[in-house]
């Protein structure tokens, strides 16, 4: 047992006195030295008493009773009013201190932009007297009392002043200099003393306040083909571009004009032809709100082919009229997956057997670069197959793989795509040699319009061409090669 004289100091304190642990952390040992296993383990601010001395080390009482020795350097005597702070509290009076100190550099900022506006406005009011020719600002009672002298104008005269045209709230809105519109549509095809139903959409850009590019596609279909039956019907498919021009942009309802060009696609029977198409017409605006508008109108198509027929197409739809083809694609920057729910509506060539139909299904694809995407997709179609007068239900799946590429890169939104995949049945088709699967190919175009980032509308047409479909056709039928046309949209998201 080691005993320390009585009397013994401890920087001048007497012992016995009360200490804290001034260290981070200090060890209680069984003696006066580090060989001596721990006793307890106390941390900066807790308190201990300290009884004897022995050299550096001390003879301490902790808390729990229990009895150890700890070295001289790391407590001190305990002072109720100069304790150490602990790790949380010095953080805490860190994290006090530098909200402080924020508060005052926004209270500085504030008061230089109280001072920059006082100083512009004195400009202001010394510049006015100056163009006024004044020396100083006048008394508002010497003023008022030479208003009174003033001859008032009649009110008659003051309502003959002539009225001054107000911009609508719509001009307000935007320039309307770079907007962009999508606008989906349904009308009446009408040619040959018929008509067909038809439907489209198109995508435009302003490049000034009235003119805007545009592009186009729609599809039409009359006196489809009745079961059984390869021959009749005819299907019309229009791509165009060329400009719109747009009377008093900014009204609440403004009158267009078109005019352009491109490719329409015919086919009837076994006879299909593509030929020049040229494009006139004139419609309405009506705005909802800025961004939503009904609109409807006449589009003539001179198809130039044989017999060079002219087809007039009355239409109503909607338009979108939203920041597309925008900074918003640049969250579809190259290493970004997106998925792609999309509907549509597909049709096949009369050189197969089986009824246009709807299709559904959903894209997984993947930015490569800033001009290809690469995209895998699995479809639903619940077709028909005609066998002679009768209809037999088949519910087929698709499974394709596609590239897509923007020749003006993802933030002009404007896409070409080609691909392959396979059509699968759940029965075989035809004896002898019967199959339950068709490869094709497909190329065809599209628009990706941006609502916001990392969400898309996305439309696309896309021509497929099958290869060794003679068992899809009637036996007495015998082709090489089919085709299909799809007409799809849907939304793409992006994670």
């Amino acid at each position: 047992m080691f005993l320390a004289t009585e009397g013994e100091s401890l920087k001048g304190q007497q012992l016995p006195m009360e200490m804290v642990v001034t260290n981070r952390y200090a060890n209680i040992r069984k003696g006066p030295g580090t060989g001596y296993n721990l006793v307890a383990t106390l941390y900066r601010g807790d308190r201990l008493r300290a009884e004897r001395k022995f050299r550096n080390w001390l003879r301490v009482l902790i808390p729990e009773g229990r009895i150890g020795w700890v070295r001289e350097d790391l407590i001190g005597p305990y002072d109720p009013d100069d304790r150490p702070l602990t790790d949380e509290e010095a953080d805490s009076l860190k994290n006090l201190i530098d909200s402080q100190i924020q508060i005052i550099s926004e209270l500085g900022d504030s008061s230089t932009a109280a001072f920059n506006l006082i100083r512009s406005r004195e400009q202001a009011r010394d510049s006015l007297m100056a163009l006024l020719g004044l020396s100083e600002i006048p008394d508002l009672d010497s003023v008022a009392a030479e208003a009174d002298t003033v001859e008032q104008v009649p009110e008659e005269a003051a309502a003959a002043l002539p009225y001054e045209e107000q911009e609508s709230v719509l001009s307000a809105v935007e320039s309307f200099t770079g907007r962009s519109a999508f606008s989906p549509y349904l009308g009446v095809l009408i040619f040959d003393g018929e008509a067909a139903a038809a439907a489209g959409f198109s995508a435009a850009k302003n490049f000034t306040r009235e003119f805007a590019y545009k592009v186009e596609v729609s599809f039409s279909r009359l006196n489809p083909p009745e079961p059984g039956m390869v021959e009749g019907g005819v299907d019309r498919t229009f791509i165009t571009g060329g400009l719109t021009y747009s009377y008093k942009p900014g009204e609440l309802a403004v009158p267009y004009l078109e005019l352009g060009s491109g490719i329409a696609y015919t086919q009837a029977g076994d006879f299909s032809d593509t030929a020049l198409d040229l494009v006139f017409g004139a419609g309405c605006r009506l705005y909802v709100t800025s961004d939503l508008s009904l609109d409807f109108g006449y589009r003539g198509h001179a198809v130039m082919s044989q017999g060079n027929d002219l087809l007039h197409l009355v239409h109503l739809g909607g338009g979108f009229h939203l920041p597309m083809l925008a900074r918003p694609f640049e969250a579809r920057a190259g290493g970004k997956f997106y998925l792609a729910p999309y509907v549509g509506y597909q049709m096949f060539s009369p050189r197969f057997s089986l009824n246009g139909t709807a299709v559904s299904g959903m894209r997984l694809g993947y930015n490569w670069t800033d001009n290809l995407s690469l995209e895998i997709s699995g479809s639903y179609l619940p077709v028909e197959l005609n066998e002679g007068f009768a209809e037999r239900g088949m519910d087929a799946a698709e499974a394709a793989a596609q590239v897509l590429y923007f020749p003006w890169k993802h933030s002009s939104g404007i896409f070409l795509l080609a691909g392959g995949g396979t059509l699968l049945f759940p029965d075989e088709g035809r004896p002898p040699s019967g199959t339950d699967r068709y490869s094709f190919f497909h190329y065809g175009a599209g628009v990706n319009l941006a609502l916001v980032p990392g969400f898309l509308v996305r439309g696309e047409l896309a021509h497929q061409i099958y290869q060794d479909v003679a068992r899809l056709v009637p036996p007495d039928y015998s082709v090489s090669a089919a085709s299909a046309l799809r007409l799809s949209v849907g939304l793409d998201f992006s994670f």
